[in-house]
């Protein structure tokens, strides 16, 4: 087990979520069998935290249904203008689980972006806007590449099939996807990180990019955090 514990269910409602934490629950979910299950939909039981004054929020939710525990940190770095999230995925039972893990992103209507590009040898989300272009990317469970599209989600994701569309370009870029499929074993945890990094040129958040990919200390740094 993890060493944040389950509120019980009676408790879910005295915490005021902030805006981001909102979002964050929204954005995040698991398919598993043709059924997607997003954090906010009523079937998590949610335990948020915050810890670090304020600049680290830790969130567990738990499916009882499917026996499946999320752990998510994010961390928020106003010096370079960029978020981490850090998400650890638990199988709770006694069977093997295959699954898809999904991450929804979605830029405020206000945002001035123009265009959204999925760069394949990358494996990142740019967002080109004015003045400020931001990256999206993931580095998760040491799987295969994340699937990645652009474009509003009800248009690119088949929920059935649990699969994106191949949509590479959107020029209307408000919206992106991140899909990685995970098999666990029984009781077995697995780690992946998403970072979201903004900037006045390309060349800025893909130097930020290529510093995060392949950190062999990602789970070391985790438990420390927690």
């Amino acid at each position: 087990m993890n060493k944040l514990m389950l509120l019980n269910n009676k408790h879910r409602n005295m915490f005021a979520f902030q805006k981001n934490e909102r979002q964050l629950l929204k954005n995040v979910g698991i398919w598993i069998d043709g059924t997607s299950s997003w954090l906010n939909d009523g079937q998590w039981d949610i335990s948020p935290k915050q810890i670090r004054g304020g600049t680290l929020s830790i969130m567990v939710a738990y499916h009882p249904k499917w026996k499946i525990q999320v752990t998510m940190l994010e961390e928020q770095k106003k010096t370079d203008s960029s978020i981490f999230y850090t998400f650890i995925v638990k199988n709770q039972s006694n069977d093997k689980k295959d699954m898809k893990f999904l991450m929804h992103h979605q830029k405020m209507e206000s945002a001035s972006t123009k265009v959204a590009f999925v760069s394949p040898l990358k494996q990142a989300i740019i967002h080109y806007g004015e003045p400020i272009i931001s990256l999206l990317a993931a580095d998760f469970f040491k799987e295969k590449e994340s699937q990645l599209a652009v474009g509003k989600k009800e248009k690119i994701w088949c929920n059935s099939k649990g699969m994106l569309a191949v949509s590479p370009l959107c020029q209307e870029g408000l919206e992106s996807m991140m899909v990685t499929k995970l098999t666990l074993l029984p009781l077995q945890e697995v780690y992946g990180r998403v970072w979201e990094f903004h900037g006045q040129s390309e060349e800025e958040v893909l130097a930020k990019h290529e510093l995060q990919i392949g950190s062999e200390e990602l789970e070391q740094v985790t438990k420390q955090m927690l």
